[in-house]
């Protein structure tokens, strides 16, 4: 029997619609402990990067504990101010969720694997500059977690308990 030209032309679309059109990329979720950051800015500032994330900003650091639970959905990563170090370790539970520190004073970037220095603050004009530093070393992390497995092999190597 012989197919009319309407019916293979459902045949194709029905073919089309059948096929994946590839994996659904869904945005990235990224914990901000950061109160001096727009995470609304930042989130616009990603996407001109090509990262796609979802922002989900703590005003307190008991929110983001609890947030941190192992229950709730682990971040893909996390946005810190430098005296939460810590914090994200005893949250971390094993996870190794890789996180990037933004910090006005350099002595937070001391062994950090992904610093970002706010030399001047978060306030100012000139600040959008620093919103671009910290997308694309968003961007980098998630292509590249190398920063976190050096620091990962470094500490398997010296006596102190990981994290």
């Amino acid at each position: 029997m012989e197919m009319g030209v309407s019916e293979a032309m459902t045949e194709e679309e029905k073919d089309k619609n059948a096929q994946p059109a590839g994996p659904l990329q869904r945005p990235l979720l990224l914990y901000m402990l950061h109160c001096g950051l727009d995470g609304k800015l930042l989130q616009k500032i990603c996407a001109r990067h090509g990262l796609s994330v979802e922002i989900r900003q703590f005003p307190r650091e008991q929110a983001f504990a609890y947030h941190m639970h192992p229950q709730f959905q682990t971040p893909d990563l996390i946005l810190i101010r430098g005296h939460f170090i810590q914090l994200v370790h005893e949250c971390d539970k094993e996870r190794h969720i890789p996180y990037v520190v933004v910090s006005s004073k350099l002595k937070y970037g001391n062994g950090q694997p992904v610093f970002i220095h706010a030399d001047k603050g978060y306030g100012a004009p000139e600040t959008l500059a620093l919103y671009h530093a910290i997308a694309e070393k968003l961007k980098e992390v998630v292509t590249s977690r190398s920063p976190y497995e050096s620091k990962a092999a470094a500490a398997q190597t010296t006596d102190e308990p990981s994290c």
